[in-house]
């Protein structure tokens, strides 16, 4: 049932993007939205509903939903939030196409507005809600829009870019401020009540004319839904590019409160984006001009860059910033060198970054861009810029102008992409743009986040690939809502259960100071001696573990000393009860991994460096759950650690093996596990792996 009723919401969404006919209704807070509506180019019905006015923006008003000429296919309110809720249920009840809310006052206000939001859900039933506390949607493919207010509209022919924002200010910015951006849907989520990202992303992968989707997220909603959707952009080949927000503390509670929706911290959004391929970009401005990169005929194919500038200094910094964000420059081979020495004067440097300096008459011809600069472009090549500033003054332009006609034609010839950037973030002026666009020439701004978005663009094909290689293992499943409260195991018990899926753990035994010295000699020297008591989360701390016991009088030793050094950090805990266990010998390395259950989406596991420093050493990788083995393994892989060791093989593997070992238990118990930390997993000369200590938390 409810995957029928998902469709059917998704046909609603459908006719709300292309619609045959709009219904307003409110006061005269909806004048300017007709405006906008009129604006944006829609040729179809304009019907206005409100009982007392006669007319509003120049249309006649009707008293009623009952008394328009049928279902509208596309509706704004603007009432009151109270009356929101019955004109969703109205329009619901008449069969409607989608309405835009754009009252706030809902779930980002408290437990009130929550509940009421709530109402709202159970009201629109099939209605495609967008909102409430939003913008609303524009297609400027089709001309359309239905829209909170006076903006900019730009029609847009042939294909384009779509931008799903959950902040109204965002979508309000770019439509409004950007240029030479092919944008054709521009949606405004606010608090995802009804619909949310994974809706709107489905809906623009059902229309052809979209290469590329620009995410603004504060929050998720449906994580499981979100990730199908993703990965259906995958299989598609429309790259999804995503600026996050509230990914520390402070900023989570401001997202929380802006639109209602669960925020977010930072790793757990990148682990989330790399495992669907979604490209992060770092600033609003490199998420657009990332979202041009991808979004275009020619996106590029890697990181390889060819660069050039009309400054020496200029060309030394592309080189030096870029590389820092992982971007490659090949250098010029001596045939190219060869070849371009034929073309320009011995005052430039036959290097990549190029120091292209134009206004020489030599070089101030349309042929001289595109033959010279097409010479650095071979098969090492995924993308070349030109780097240019504009001068204000047109006749002081116009000897740049011939450079820009052959990097047209160079464009035009060439399979991998030709962009024309500046340094200054304003530093190409909107009509050079434009006309560059219409040439079919991506233009970019700010040298920052030009790099950026040629670094993000180069990460797609290799996040795309990865996730084509096992893309099952990447969707995600709907969390698990656990709210039974949670019980701490002591170390022992943890093991137990542990070594049950798999996981090598050391010869131990528990008991009284008593019991594990008569144990001693069976189980081994050396020993580590440590206190089991659950209650204990951080035992080094409390001087609660001794290691590289040789005899009974050093057992003997170490467990008064754990017992007074206990009794000093917290007399309550209880010291009767001792772990021992054999030592690992001669141990090469810690690792760490852990898992943690973060709500509204799931457990994620952490892999990375281990041992007493794992807080300071800040070396790790975060993964969601469940995770296939190849994407642990790569977890592995990119560890400093790891290429530090300069691990074989088998080592790898056998690491691996118990990780995923982990991760699995924590799958099989998704349902009860709280939080599991298995710290330190040594690696042993001999290749072999051991759980030496492990914490866990499962619900009653």
């Amino acid at each position: 049932m409810k995957d029928c009723a998902e469709a059917r919401r998704r046909a609603n969404l459908k006719r709300l993007l292309t619609p045959r006919h709009i219904a307003f209704v409110g006061g005269r807070a909806v004048e300017d939205c007709i405006n906008a509506t009129r604006k944006s180019g829609f040729a179809g019905d304009i019907w206005v509903v409100h009982p007392k006015y006669e007319e509003l923006a120049g249309v006649a008003c009707v008293p009623s939903l009952a008394d328009l000429p049928e279902p509208p296919d596309a509706t704004l309110i603007a009432v009151s939030r109270e009356r929101t809720v019955d004109v969703v249920a109205e329009l619901n009840a008449m069969g409607a196409g989608g309405a835009v809310s754009i009252v706030g006052e809902f779930a980002e206000t408290g437990e009130d507005g929550a509940a009421l939001q709530a109402r709202l859900v159970t009201a629109a039933g099939d209605l495609a809600l967008v909102g409430p506390n939003c913008l609303g949607v524009m297609n400027m493919f089709d001309d359309m829009a239905v829209w909170g207010g006076d903006n900019v509209f730009s029609p847009v022919t042939g294909d384009g870019v779509a931008l799903i924002s959950q902040s109204g200010y965002v979508a309000y910015s770019v439509t409004n401020v950007e240029q030479a951006l092919p944008l054709g849907y521009a949606i405004s989520m606010g608090n995802q009540a009804v619909l949310n990202v994974a809706d709107y992303i489905d809906a623009m992968l059902d229309d052809p004319r979209v290469r590329a989707i620009g995410l603004y997220l504060e929050g998720i909603v449906d994580i499981a839904a979100f990730s199908a959707a993703a990965l259906r952009a995958v299989g598609q080949g429309v790259p999804l590019v995503a600026l996050k927000a509230g990914g520390t503390q402070e900023s989570a509670e401001l997202a929380q409160s802006h639109s209602g929706t669960l925020a977010v911290d930072n790793e757990i959004w990148s682990a989330l984006f790399r495992r669907l391929a979604i490209v992060e970009a770092g600033s609003p401005k490199a998420l657009i001009e990332t979202l041009k990169l991808l979004g275009s005929p020619k996106p590029p194919k890697g990181n390889r860059i060819v660069a050039a500038a009309n400054s020496g200094g200029y060309a030394a910094m592309i080189g030096e910033k870029g590389r820092a964000v992982g971007l490659e420059f090949p250098a010029p081979t001596q045939v190219q060198r060869n070849a371009l020495r034929q073309t320009v004067p011995e005052l430039v440097s036959l290097m990549n970054p190029l120091d292209w300096n134009l206004p020489w008459a030599a070089m101030s011809t349309p042929d001289t861009s595109d033959n010279g600069m097409g010479i650095l472009m071979d098969d090492r090549c995924d993308l070349l810029v030109y780097f240019v500033d504009w001068p204000r003054e047109p006749d002081v332009a116009e000897v740049w102008w011939p450079t820009l006609e052959g990097l047209i034609q160079l464009n035009g010839r060439m399979e991998c992409p030709v962009v024309i950037a500046s340094v200054f973030p304003d530093g190409l002026p909107a009509d050079l743009r434009l006309r560059l666009a219409d040439a079919g020439v991506v233009t970019l701004q700010g040298l920052d986040d030009t790099l950026s978005a040629f670094s993000a663009a180069a990460r797609y094909p290799v996040l795309r690939a990865q996730v084509l290689a096992d893309p099952e293992s990447r969707l995600l499943p709907v969390p698990v809502r656990n709210t039974a409260s949670a019980v701490t195991l002591n170390e022992a018990e943890g093991k137990a259960l542990l070594a049950e899926h798999g996981l090598p753990v050391p010869v131990y035994a528990t008991g009284t100071a008593e019991e594990v010295i008569a144990a001693a000699d069976r189980v081994g020297y050396p020993l580590a001696v440590k206190l089991l008591n659950a209650d204990l989360a951080h035992k080094n701390q409390a001087g609660a573990v001794h290691l590289n016991i040789n005899d009974i009088a050093g057992l003997e030793y170490a467990i008064s000393a754990i017992q007074a050094s206990v009794t000093r950090y917290d007399a309550r805990l209880d010291t009767g009860q001792f772990l021992i266990e054999r030592m690992v010998s001669a141990p090469r390395a810690e690792f760490i991994a852990g898992v943690s259950h973060k709500p509204g989406l799931g457990h994620a596991l952490i892999i990375g460096c281990g041992g007493t420093a794992v807080e300071e050493l800040r070396d790790f990788t975060t993964l969601l759950l469940p995770a296939s083995s190849a994407q642990i393994n790569d977890a592995l892989l990119g560890l400093h650690l790891t290429r530090k060791l300069r691990l074989r093989d088998g080592e790898v593997a056998a690491l691996t093996r118990i990780i995923v070992n982990i991760a699995q238990f924590a799958d099989a118990n998704r349902d009860r596990l709280v939080e599991l930390d298995v710290n330190p997993i040594l690696l042993d000369a001999q290749g072999g792996v051991t759980a030496v200590d492990a914490y866990l938390r499962i619900s009653d």
